[in-house]
């Protein structure tokens, strides 16, 4: 039998899209989860189960033996109490591929974000100095820094489905649900809020699309201490992407363009909700444009970029839930 492959983060959006891909294949898969609160539903799809905790290195040390490769994908966009940029999506990725090397691990494979640079606001420059620990850490790697990335079952597709739906709403719909309620108060306010300008540029990808290039990377030897950045084949504004999921859902929208102070004040005043719309890291991240040239890993995995709105509608409805 051939070594197992660790996925860590494997109850994430993206890690059980990726290790259903895997069992797909007959790959066998070793999830690390931090408790077996979701034991049973990967052990269905004969996935090997180890507990670990990617902030104490100790825990991770068994999850790793016998594995033929690690793919990393534990990181957090919003800190939390105990939960820190630092402590996570740098430390915990030193900690992970610390254990990986301990544990004679032959490659790594990590997810980092498009826009990770020393410079750059909080959150990239977490992932940044994560890349800086797994380039230190003696373990053969790839890193792929992917944009926003748009799947079915989470992630940024349906928040910007509800912040599309709900617009004016969409705070109160995450502080005390109703969904049905707010669902028809935007029916009559159809404005969505947008902070600044509205013209910051990203290149949203679909995750089935990057999964190929992650899948290559662990058996491929000639990607092996390469960076890879990767986005979709279109470069949409913050106001065109709104537009695209609008449109998906069969919404009519008009988007509000608030002033940068007002828009500043507005964060600050959402941090003291227990679940802000949007936090002052999100924001300075979002306010920027987070481009690239996707050439070379389209080349180099010989990836088919499907366009955004494809994406979008594949993310949004595959069934009734999401529309």
């Amino acid at each position: 039998m051939p070594a197992p492959i660790a996925v860590t983060g494997a109850t994430g959006f993206i890690g059980s899209h990726l290790i259903r891909r895997l069992r797909d294949e007959g790959l066998p898969v070793r999830a690390l989860v931090r408790s077996t609160g979701h034991a049973a539903e990967l052990r269905a799809l004969d996935c090997e189960v180890a507990v670990g905790d990617v902030r104490d290195r100790a825990s991770l040390a068994g999850a790793f033996t016998g594995c033929s490769a690690v793919v990393h994908l534990v990181a957090i966009l919003r800190e939390r109490r105990g939960q820190t940029f630092d402590a996570i999506n740098r430390q915990g990725v030193a900690n992970a591929v610390g254990a990986a090397a301990d544990a004679g691990v032959g490659r790594f494979v990590y997810l980092s974000a498009l826009g990770a640079a020393r410079h750059a606001p909080r959150y990239p420059r977490s992932k940044w100095a994560g890349e800086e620990a797994v380039r230190a850490g003696g373990v053969p790697f790839v890193i792929f820094r992917p944009s926003i990335l748009l799947g079915a079952g989470g992630g940024a597709a349906a928040q910007f489905a509800d912040i599309t739906r709900f617009g004016l709403w969409y705070p109160l719909v995450l502080l005390i649900g109703a969904r049905g309620l707010f669902r028809m108060l935007a029916s009559l306010t159809p404005i969505v809020p947008v902070l600044g300008t509205g013209r910051y540029r990203s290149m949203p990808i679909a995750l089935d699309d990057l999964l190929p290039a992650v899948r290559a990377a662990l058996d491929r030897d000639d990607v092996l201490g390469q960076t890879y950045e990767i986005g979709g084949p279109e470069i949409l504004t913050y106001d065109e992407l709104v537009g695209r999921v609008a449109r998906v859902l069969g919404l009519r929208r008009l988007l509000l363009h608030l002033p940068d102070p007002l828009a500043q004040r507005l964060v600050a005043a959402f941090a003291l909700l227990p679940t802000p719309p949007i936090t002052r890291d999100e924001a300075d991240a979002l306010l920027v444009d987070n481009l690239c040239d996707p050439a070379p890993a389209v080349r180099t995995f010989g990836l088919r970029l499907r366009p955004v709105e494809q994406a979008l509608r594949e993310a949004l409805t595959p069934s009734g839930e999401n529309t």
